[in-house]
């Protein structure tokens, strides 16, 4: 079985409380894709997001499908249950049966309309009672969500000399949403690990032949094309030793997509002057957060604060690999780390391991079942088209909020559902959390006001 397929295969078990065995059988349902004249785009992108979760995905009509997802006001062409989608202007909808939108629109509403697709395809396919319901008809208007802000879609988007910490999933949708954007800038791509075989079913760019290559440097390789304005520039090391190389200040716009709580907080002590994160609770939920310096709001620190869970997974993780505790709270692998790591994997490669993130590490051999622990503890990772969704929310989120601020959103916090369409009252204007590290710190508050004053 493949990284891939075997990061879906325990993500649903876990969810629903079968065996493995019996799940793989559930993710071999097989889903047909109709689609209307002038939908190719919208099909193409529900084809990779599907194709990233279930076995069986086709256009062409064969065995009997459990499921036919049809694009705009194209006929079904099977006895299968239907999802309708449709997208028109900022509007999309998903439904069971037809839908009155069309199949054409812009690029990005048939990106976000993707993602609901597959959610409500993949919910319907395999037929399980997943933890969290599908609420449909899911009806979406990015107008009416977003205000006169979102004319900031079809605008030229100057995004500047920016940072991105993570080519990972969350990264990877980030660079799909704004492959569909008129951005122009420069984006420097931070990322120290190697793409691994569990990392296919959640990264919209990566396929068999970027494994065990430099994430950062083969998300340049496969996304630059598709934004000719925005030059992507990669290193494979942690945003601070990039900074450091550059001879730069802190960043003055920092995009997140890195895995722990802790890593975020460490990034927000590289004091960026604006912050836009997203991140993913298991397959439940995606967050957004965005805060900018010398404000009365939440911080990266504030947000992921440190709670008892997450000291008890360090302590697993330090566990597992057989290293310190402390050295688990560096977030990356040091020289004797790895030495240590390497002695209990001897299969593994000492010098390969250095500089890894230990999320990372662990998430690749957990998926491959080589941890060698006594517990039962698993990183389980969301289902693809959940991490494509937080980060194209996440690029529109940073394309209203640049250019004139007096249009952007007043929100900095917002919970989303993959399997329905997003709440507007679940937006929250989220203050400093009192004892926060990062803002309670009066040396480092000092140097951030010199900076962004």
């Amino acid at each position: 079985m493949s990284g891939a397929r075997q990061e879906n295969v325990r993500t649903l078990a876990a969810a629903i409380g079968r065996s493995e065995a019996e799940v793989e059988q559930l993710l071999d349902a097989t889903v047909l894709i109709t689609c209307a004249p002038g939908g190719e785009r919208l099909a193409h992108y529900v084809e990779i997001l599907l194709a990233r979760t279930l076995s069986n995905v086709r256009r062409d009509v064969g065995s009997a499908p459990a499921v036919e997802v049809v694009l705009g006001a194209a006929a079904p062409r099977s006895r299968a249950r239907v999802i309708g989608v449709g997208v028109d202007g900022y509007r999309l909808e998903v439904r069971e049966g037809a839908v009155a939108l069309g199949a054409a629109a812009r690029p990005i509403v048939q990106l976000v309309a993707a993602c609901y697709a597959a959610a409500a395809a993949v919910h319907t396919a395999i037929g399980a009672e997943l933890p969290v319901p599908l609420r449909m008809p899911l009806s979406v208007d990015l107008e009416h969500l977003y205000g006169a802000a979102i004319a900031r879609l079809d605008e030229r988007i100057e995004l500047g000399r920016c940072f991105m910490a993570g080519a990972g999933a969350i990264g990877n949708a980030v660079l799909a949403g704004f492959s569909t954007l008129d951005v122009h800038g420069e984006l420097h791509i931070c990322d120290p690990d190697d793409a691994s075989d569990g990392n296919l079913n959640r990264c919209w760019w990566f396929d068999h032949e970027d494994l065990e290559k430099p994430k950062a440097e083969r998300l340049v390789v496969r996304a630059q094309a598709s934004m000719p304005n925005l030059r992507l520039a990669p290193h494979v090391v942690t945003l601070r030793d990039a900074i450091k190389t550059m001879g730069e200040k802190p960043p003055e716009t920092l995009i997140v997509g890195v895995d722990s709580r802790r890593a975020r907080r460490s990034l927000q002590s590289e004091m960026p002057r604006r912050v836009f994160d997203a991140s993913t609770t298991g397959i439940t939920e995606l967050v957004l957060h965005v805060n900018e310096a010398l404000t009365d709001r939440a911080c990266m620190s504030c947000v992921y604060h440190e709670a008892p869970d997450e000291g008890a997974h360090e302590a697993h993780v330090a566990d597992a690999l057989g290293v310190g505790l402390a050295n688990v709270r560096q977030n990356f692998v040091s020289a004797d780390a790895a030495r240590e790591i390497a002695k209990k994997y001897p299969e593994l490669d000492a010098a390969q391991l250095q500089g890894l993130a230990y999320d990372s590490l662990f998430k690749q051999l957990c998926g491959k079942g080589q941890l060698k622990t006594s517990t039962a503890e698993r990183v389980l990772a969301p289902f693809g088209f959940v991490s494509v969704l937080a980060g194209v929310m996440l690029a529109i989120e940073i394309a209203i909020r640049t250019g004139d601020v007096r249009q952007a959103p007043a929100h900095n916090y917002w919970r989303i559902s993959p399997w329905g369409a997003p709440i507007a009252r679940m937006r929250e204007q989220r203050a400093k959390r009192p004892g926060c590290e990062f803002c309670g710190n009066s040396t480092l508050q000092g140097v951030v006001k010199s900076l962004w004053g």
